[in-house]
């Protein structure tokens, strides 16, 4: 039976065996790299002056939005020959907000960016994160060399130095593939500085912690901010074709995702949290939590801030002091969480789920990854319990089609759920003191000649 199905296939011509030549694109004339520069001033902290930094993206030629870079040089203005400032995260530490608009039209508008982008980073492969520190600033927070370690000699940026750094931005624009037109849809790119100085870097520590006051800095400043991008130039016809296209009041659609970040205070580890925004296609939605950072602490508490910490619910929990490693959490069946989402009358997932082991596979489903025996992310067993609990729900019906997200329009109330999955609320006190709620959705943006113009 099978010789007779296999004897039924169609055959093709295999790649090895066909001499035909690759298809080229010889109506790209020219690629070029190039600088787009920030408007106004070119020395920018967190503590005075300008906090946002702006930059405009216009010209004749068509930009290639995977080779976007937001590059800056950071500086140590601490003049102690022994005070070293240590950024925890790669570039985007520094930026609490960002904002990308085309033609004048929102396109993306990430509130707590530092956190999101740390997020999306750390559900990546190690491979990648490392090849990311080549760019910014060599090392990480949670390296190897340093996890569940003192800090010691972790390196850094030596007093009156700079260093250039670079990193591509996680904006839905330049994370889809469709070239822009920048004739037709020029781009602005906002980044808003972290309020507080030391949300990016290792903070002094105290109480026997090896980076103190003695040996830190905490003052800096960002100069020199620009875009880094390459640029093609088409030849005349098809430029003239596209041309016409659009000014015969047609459109130029790109789809692209983009995420909406909630923020909420917690008071108790049994608490429902209503979700007010509301979005056409909802791709996924991903949940995580934090504590209070209090100054100083030991080698533990002097990495973290709301920037990096996505507290588990088998943490140590920091005391009013700020006291805790944020390691060395182990396994407790009575501090299992139990969560669940709801949209209108669908529960996501249909039965609450209610341990560690089940709430990482349906985060790998969020991520796209859960069938594949190549593809991981930078979370070991312990940080995912401790200091890297991230919650992932995916809410596609087909995860490799378009659009097909869930609609949240229609008035229906979306809550998402926690409590004690094993215990009591006395066998898991309060953890965290705050929730974290990204959605990540499906937009379109429209390229006409009257303007740009977004559907979400």
């Amino acid at each position: 039976m099978v010789d007779a199905m296999a004897n039924s296939v169609e055959d093709y011509l295999i790649d090895g065996l066909s001499f035909k030549l690759q298809p080229g694109a010889s109506y790209v004339t020219d690629r070029r790299s190039v600088n787009f520069f920030a408007a106004g001033s070119n020395v920018y902290t967190s503590s005075s002056g300008a906090r946002v930094i702006r930059i405009n993206l216009t010209g004749d030629g068509w930009l290639d939005p995977q080779t976007v870079r937001v590059a800056f040089t950071l500086v140590n203005n601490d003049a102690n020959a022994s005070h070293v400032l240590r950024p925890i995260t790669g570039g985007w530490g520094f930026f609490r907000r960002a904002r990308s608009l085309v033609g004048g039209a929102i396109i993306d508008d990430v509130d707590y960016y530092n956190r999101v982008h740390e997020m999306m980073h750390i559900l990546t492969s190690k491979a990648n994160r490392d090849n990311d520190d080549i760019e910014g600033f060599n090392t990480r927070w949670d390296a190897d060399d340093w996890y569940n370690a003192d800090y010691t000699n972790y390196s850094g940026l030596a007093p009156n130095t700079k260093k250039r750094i670079s990193f591509k931005p996680l904006l839905g624009i330049c994370n889809q593939p469709k070239y822009i037109p920048l004739s037709f849809a020029p781009i602005t790119m906002e980044f808003e500085l972290v309020n507080q100085a030391t949300d990016p870097i290792i903070s002094n520590g105290a109480q026997g912690a090896h980076i103190t006051a003695a040996n830190n800095s905490v003052s800096w400043q960002i100069e020199d901010v620009r875009v880094i991008c390459d640029v093609v130039t088409l030849d005349s016809a098809l430029q003239n074709s596209y041309a016409e296209h659009v000014l015969s009041g047609k459109a130029l659609p790109i789809n692209y995702s983009t995420f909406i970040t909630q923020y909420q205070t917690l008071t108790s580890s049994d608490s429902a949290v209503n979700v007010t925004r509301a979005v056409s296609r909802l791709k996924s939605v991903f949940v995580n939590f934090d504590n209070r950072h209090t100054a100083g602490g030991n080698d533990g508490s002097i990495v973290h801030s709301n920037v990096n910490t996505f507290m588990g619910p088998m943490a140590p929990i920091p005391d009013g002091n700020g006291v805790s490693s944020y390691f060395g959490g182990t396994y407790n069946y009575l501090t299992e969480l139990q969560w669940q989402l709801q949209i209108g009358s669908k529960m996501y997932p249909e039965f609450p789920c209610g341990s560690l082991a089940e709430t990482f596979y349906q985060l790998k489903k969020a991520l796209g990854i859960v069938g594949s025996a190549f593809h991981s992310v930078a979370i070991s067993a312990q940080q995912y319990m401790n200091d890297k609990f991230i919650i992932g729900i995916d809410t596609e019906k087909i995860l490799e089609a378009g659009f097909t997200g869930l609609n949240t329009r229609a008035g229906d109330l979306m809550i998402v759920r926690i409590k004690p999955a094993n215990g009591s609320v006395q066998d898991m006190p309060l953890w965290a003191t705050s929730m974290f709620i990204m959605l990540h959705t499906d937009q379109i943006l429209e390229i006409r000649d009257t303007g740009c113009q977004v559907f979400d």
